[in-house]
This record gives C-alpha cells, sequence and structure tokens, in this order.
C-alpha cells in the first residue's frame, strides 16, 4: 500500500521507495492535501479548483485539475481517491495518510496515539506562488492542528499527572512550550512538572528560558505570573522526591487512582422537602469547589444529580456499581438535617473497590457556617487522598461567595431550577437570581448564574434575544469585576463572545481562563468544544465535548455525538447518540441527533420517527418543530412541512419563536430566498445557535449562496 506524509516534509512512498516525478508536484500534492482534510467529506471540484488555481479561467482549471486527479489515481491506485458525483473523496481503505491516522487519534480522544503520530507542522514549508486563497486554507489547517494537538498533549500531561508518570508528564510539557514557546500557561505547567520530578532548578531556569524568549523576539517584558512562581518555587521548602517507578509503579498508580471522587447528592432528612433544595445546593458546592483542585479528578453535577435518595436510578445499585458507572475511585456520601438556624450534615468518603471508610464526619453547626463546613468537607477530601493544592487553589477553596446567608439560599433556589433545564424552569431561576443579588449586590456568583441563564435562554430561541443578551453583558462584565479569578464567571463571558459577539479569539480566551481556574467544570471545555465545532475544527473539539464528558460520564454524550455529526461521522454520531438516549430516553437533544443520524445515512423513515419523539419529549419546543418540519420537506413530505410552518407562525403571534427556526423549514422547502431572510434575521437579532451556521449540515444547500458568504463575512467566519 502506498504511504503518503503529509505532516512535515510532503512526500510518497511505495514500502521503502519513494515516488518522485508527476504525482509529487506541487499542486497534485496540494489537492491530495484538500482531499485528505476534507475527509469523511468529499470537497467539490469547484472548490479544489478555487483553491488550486484562482486566477485561470473555469475550462482550464478543470483540465488541470482533472490531469491531477488522472497522475495521482495512476500512481496511488484507482480506489485511493473516488468520485462522488462532481466531487472528490479520499478512501482510507486503499491508502494511508499520516494525516488521516492523526485527525483518528484526535477524534478517538487518544492523547498518547496523537502524541505519537504528530510528527510535524501540515506541509512545512511548502506554498503555492500563485494561490494566496492555498495559502489562506493551509493557515486555517496548520491552526486548527496546532490547536487540537497542544489539546491533546495537555490531556495527556494531566492523566500522566494522576497517574504519577512524573517523567512522561514532563515530556508532555516540553512539547506543549516547543509547539509554543511564548506561552506562559504552557511555561508555568512544565516548570510545575519540572518541579514535580524533583528537578527544582531545572523549573527555576525555564522562567529565565520564557522571560530571554519574550524579550527577543517579541520585544516583551517577562510574563509576571511566570516570574512569580519562580520566585515561590524558591521559597518553597525542597522538593520530595519523584514517586518510584519499576516495582513500585503499581502502588503509586493505585494512589493516583483514588484522586477521583463522586459526590453523591446529599439525603434531605426531617421530611420538610421544602428544604431538599438546599442538600442539592450543598451537594453542588462542594462539587464545586472540589472541581477548583487540579490534582482531583472530580465527577461533575449533572452525573451524580440522577441519584438523588428515593429516585428510580443507579442509587439502587451497589457503591462499586455506582463508582463503576461514573468512573470514580471513591463516593463522597452525606446526609442533611435542616432545623431553625441549625444543620446537622453527615459526610463519608468510601473507597468504591473496598467499600472501606477512608474520612467521615459530622458537622453540628449554625446554618450560618454552611460556608465553613462546606470548605471543611472539601480540604478533608483532598487530603484524604492526598491530593496537593496550590496556594492559589487553596485560597480559591476557601473563598466565601457571600456574606449574606439569606442571598445564598435565594441563589441555591435559582440554581435548582435552572438545572433543570427548561425554559420555564431557568424564567424562574432567573428571578430568585435577581433576588439574591438585591440583597447582595457583591455576590459574584448569583451575577455570573443570572448571565448564564440569560445567554442560554435567549440562544435557543426562549427570550427575544436583544434584551436577554443585554442583561447577559450587564451580569457578567459585573460578576468578572467583582471577582476576576471566577471561573464560572469567564465561561459566561465566552459563551457571551460567541452567541452574541461572534468574538472567536476573545471566547477562546476566556474558556482557556476558566479553565485554568477551575480545571474541573465541564461545562467550560463543553462551551469550547461547542465553539471549535462551529468553527470547523472538529477534532479539537471532540478533544473538549470527550473531556467534558470524561468529567460528567452521564452528560455531554450527546454534544460528542453532534459535533460527529457536523463533522460528517455519521454512523459514529449515532452509536453516541443512542447511548445517550439509553441514559435518559427524556432527552429531546438526543433523540433528535439519533433523528438526523437516521436521516443522513439514509435511513428518512427511522431518522423522522426520532425527530418526531423529540419534539414529543420537549412539548413541541420550536427548535425541534423547525427541525422536523425541514425533515419533512427533504423527505418529500411537503404537506407536513407546510402544517409545521404554519404552527410556527400561530406560536409567533403569543410567544417569541426563534427566526432560526422558521429558516430550517424554508430550507428544507428548497425556498433559498425566503430561508435567507429569516436567517439573516436571525443573525441580526443573534438569536438560536447562528454561531454554528458555517458548518451547520442543516443549511448546507445555501453555503454556496453570495448572502451566505456575506454573513459569514459579517460573522467573522471567512
Amino acid at each position: 500500500m502506498i504511504t503518503v506524509q503529509l505532516l512535515g516534509g510532503a512526500s510518497l512512498r511505495d514500502g521503502d521507495v519513494p515516488l518522485n516525478g508527476p504525482p509529487v508536484q506541487r499542486h497534485r500534492i496540494a489537492l491530495l492535501a484538500l482531499i485528505v482534510s476534507a475527509w469523511p467529506q468529499p470537497i467539490t471540484r469547484d472548490r479544489a479548483m478555487a483553491l488550486l488555481w484562482p486566477e485561470r479561467d473555469q475550462a482550464n482549471s478543470r483540465r488541470l485539475l482533472n490531469l491531477a486527479v488522472h497522475v495521482l489515481r495512476a500512481a496511488l491506485g484507482e480506489g485511493a481517491i473516488a468520485s462522488t458525483g462532481d466531487a472528490l473523496l479520499f478512501n482510507p481503505a486503499h491508502l494511508h495518510c499520516d494525516l488521516h491516522d492523526l485527525r483518528a487519534a484526535l477524534a478517538a480522544g487518544e492523547p498518547d496515539e496523537v502524541a505519537r503520530l504528530h510528527a510535524g507542522v501540515l506541509l512545512d514549508g511548502f506554498h503555492l506562488p500563485d494561490s494566496a486563497e492555498f495559502g489562506y486554507w493551509l493557515d486555517q489547517q496548520r491552526s486548527e492542528l496546532a490547536h487540537a494537538f497542544a489539546g491533546a498533549l495537555l490531556a495527556l500531561a494531566e492523566r500522566q499527572e494522576r497517574a504519577g508518570d512524573v517523567h512522561g508528564r514532563v515530556g508532555s510539557c516540553l512539547r506543549l512550550v516547543a509547539a509554543d514557546p511564548h506561552s506562559g500557561t504552557y511555561a508555568r505547567l512544565l516548570m510545575r512538572a519540572l518541579d514535580a520530578a524533583g528537578d527544582r532548578a531545572g523549573a527555576i531556569q525555564q522562567a529565565a528560558d520564557h522571560a530571554r524568549r519574550l524579550r527577543a523576539d517579541l520585544e516583551m517584558d517577562p510574563d509576571p505570573e511566570v516570574a512569580a512562581l519562580a520566585e515561590e518555587l524558591r521559597r518553597a521548602p525542597p522538593p520530595r522526591a519523584p514517586e518510584p517507578r519499576g516495582p513500585a509503579k503499581a502502588s503509586a498508580h493505585a494512589s493516583a487512582r483514588t484522586r477521583s471522587v463522586a459526590v453523591l447528592p446529599f439525603a434531605s432528612l426531617g421530611g420538610d422537602t421544602e428544604h431538599d433544595y438546599f442538600a442539592d445546593g450543598i451537594t453542588e458546592d462542594v462539587i464545586a469547589h472540589l472541581s477548583k483542585i487540579r490534582s482531583l479528578h472530580v465527577i461533575s453535577r449533572a452525573s451524580v444529580m440522577p441519584l438523588r435518595p428515593g429516585e428510580q436510578s443507579l442509587r439502587e445499585r451497589s457503591l462499586r456499581e455506582i463508582g463503576r458507572a461514573l468512573g470514580a475511585a471513591t463516593l463522597l456520601d452525606g446526609s442533611v438535617r435542616h432545623a431553625g438556624d441549625r444543620v446537622r450534615i453527615v459526610a463519608s468518603l468510601v473507597d468504591v473497590e473496598t467499600e472501606r471508610h477512608l474520612w467521615a464526619e459530622t458537622y453540628d453547626r449554625q446554618l450560618t457556617d454552611i460556608f465553613a463546613i462546606q470548605t471543611d468537607v472539601a480540604l478533608q477530601i483532598a487530603a484524604a487522598l492526598e491530593a496537593e493544592l496550590s496556594p492559589a487553589e487553596e485560597t480559591r477553596v476557601r473563598k466565601q461567595p457571600t456574606a449574606d446567608f439569606q442571598a445564598y439560599r435565594l441563589y441555591l433556589q435559582g440554581r435548582r431550577r435552572f438545572t433543570r433545564y427548561t425554559p420555564d424552569a431557568s424564567a424562574r431561576a432567573i428571578r430568585y437570581f435577581e433576588l439574591a443579588i438585591e440583597r447582595d449586590p457583591g455576590f459574584a456568583l448569583a451575577w455570573a448564574n443570572l448571565a448564564t441563564t440569560c445567554t442560554d435562554l435567549a440562544e435557543i430561541g426562549a427570550l427575544e434575544p436583544e434584551a436577554a443578551y443585554a442583561r447577559a453583558a450587564e451580569a457578567a462584565a459585573t460578576a468578572l469585576r467583582l471577582d476576576p479569578e471566577l471561573g464560572e464567571a469567564h465561561t459566561t463571558m465566552g459563551y457571551l463572545k460567541t452567541v452574541r459577539d461572534f468574538d472567536w479569539a476573545g471566547a477562546e480566551a476566556e474558556f482557556r481562563r476558566a479553565i485554568e481556574l477551575n480545571p474541573g467544570d465541564p461545562d467550560s471545555y463543553n462551551l469550547y468544544g461547542r465553539l471549535c465545532a462551529g468553527l470547523g475544527r472538529y477534532d479539537e473539539a471532540v478533544v473538549m465535548l470527550q473531556r467534558a464528558q470524561e468529567l460528567d460520564p452521564l452528560a455531554h454524550r450527546v454534544d460528542v455525538a453532534t459535533a460527529l455529526l457536523r463533522a460528517g461521522r455519521y454512523e459514529q454520531a449515532l452509536a453516541r447518540a443512542e447511548e445517550a438516549v439509553e441514559l435518559d430516553a427524556s432527552q429531546d437533544r438526543a433523540q433528535a441527533t439519533v433523528g438526523w443520524a437516521h436521516f443522513l445515512i439514509g435511513r428518512q423513515e427511522e431518522g423522522i420517527l426520532e425527530l418526531e419523539q423529540a419534539v414529543l419529549v420537549s412539548r413541541r419546543n420550536t427548535l425541534w418543530l423547525g427541525q422536523l418540519g425541514e425533515a419533512y420537506a427533504m423527505a418529500g413530505q411537503t404537506d407536513k412541512a407546510r402544517a409545521v410552518l404554519a404552527e410556527l407562525h400561530q406560536r409567533a403571534e403569543t410567544s417569541y419563536v426563534s427566526p432560526y427556526h422558521f429558516a430550517y423549514v424554508h430550507t428544507g422547502l428548497g425556498e433559498t430566498e425566503v430561508a435567507l431572510d429569516w436567517l439573516e434575521r436571525a443573525v441580526a437579532e443573534r438569536t438560536g445557535p447562528v454561531y454554528g451556521i458555517r458548518t451547520s449540515f442543516l443549511l448546507a444547500p445555501l453555503r454556496e449562496h453570495p448572502r451566505f458568504q456575506a454573513l459569514l463575512r459579517h460573522m467573522n467566519l471567512q
């Protein structure tokens, strides 16, 4: 089989023998890169001609393209490049390519394989002197692969840290610094890794090397955070010897393994269901505290809340079964009894495999001591699991969100409603957050949650966007002003910059900062992954979304499936979405994703049945209703599609319906100009998931239209 190398210098080989001559002519290598990069979707011949021969007329461009395809097929085998209509499709069964292998490893979430396969920059040193368009395309591809490679290295370094592989962690961090030698974040990661490996002098030297690079390359002053870490290391006690390798490695690995923890929902005792929100709030806050500790792997709230006592769920299983289902080695279980101004909290930490109690405590305190109790529980768990806290992490864990206990209770009421994830419950959550802020205007966490709720409702089209986004922007800015190190506020600001401002670089910076401050928060990874998917950076999106799923095993499955669907990996998307439906048959997004996967594979009847189920379980949410109307139209069921349009118009007379949802149906009906009218209005109003229009398969028929291209330019997507 022929081997194609596109990472680093380009080459073609038949076994050990390099291929020379016509197949390795520049435009043919460039065409091969275009075809492989587009997989699993084909690239149209018109798109390839526009990138490779932009200055040529149509006839000459097509002649050159046909010749290039003929030469490549003769050298690589007829089956290597398939024709699908007027498009070209890479066939990995007939050709081995390093770029394809790397993308597959990224999609599978295998960071160690990514690190092994990444052999250099895509087409390093390559350019087409007569095509600036190809240069722009190549720059974008290189940037996307660099982002994805960095994400994989970060995941690998974190895995190595948990496993006690100090030397492997140093190697991963060295590659991060080599990829971006000016990054202060990567410099600090390498310094921490070297210090953990027992090389403190080397860690401190890295700060000097980083400062030298900044001065020499960018004429910038030293990074203050890198300098501060170097000073912290100089003053710290001598480092401990690194964890043992070889014969002692197994015990070290076992110790690291126990640093994964799931906080089961605290049981509310006393029989007063009005206090259930308080028990749930304590559960959430303990999770939030633990998530700020980088050396702990904490299972998020969405995965543990279905385990509330009394609910038909995993809770009926043994501790070992629950731990395995959640991917946690230890479980924190507890109860809350709330009477008057007193609270009694019992908490215990249990090893899943041995069912041995690692720690237990009973707190009998005034209600106003609740923050001190939550902090103590988090710190005691960290101590029991031998998790190291940096001074900054301990400061964040100990920080009290508000001095007003009544404001905190109102905030918990809001959180309980928001996490039902329905438009009606979220609307009620807004009022509780506002009441909490009225009592304590300095309550940054309440401001951040108010911003998130308003943004979420505007994005799904449940609130009129202009007012909702304005309120969200004010609340997010206030939260950051009150607490610049509040990870939730940075996540919300990144969300806003994505869906309202189309500020892609600004959004990325916010998500990266949120992850740095709160490394265990799955929402930051999830929203970052959705941004990457909307920009067409599918490999990086899958890495981010899989990390969100690792932190929240029973949630975010559908987000991975949706990204795979956008990438054209329909069978993979179907398998992921069906897993999500199996876990929760009431998940409307999962049902819709299953439906579209079936539909795009070619099973239209099955797809429509699943989309109808999504509409049913969501109580006829107009988002899924619009998508169902598009599916009806694409399947030739025009009358049903028109009936959906009529229902959307009728609903719009009494409540807000996103223009985006009308655009779906008109796109399916082939009414391009009308669909674009609605889509332009949706972009102007910032309603619906318009940030993802560039890669939306539902809008694919509109992509080549000049008005659609103008929208992409307006949104900084071209």
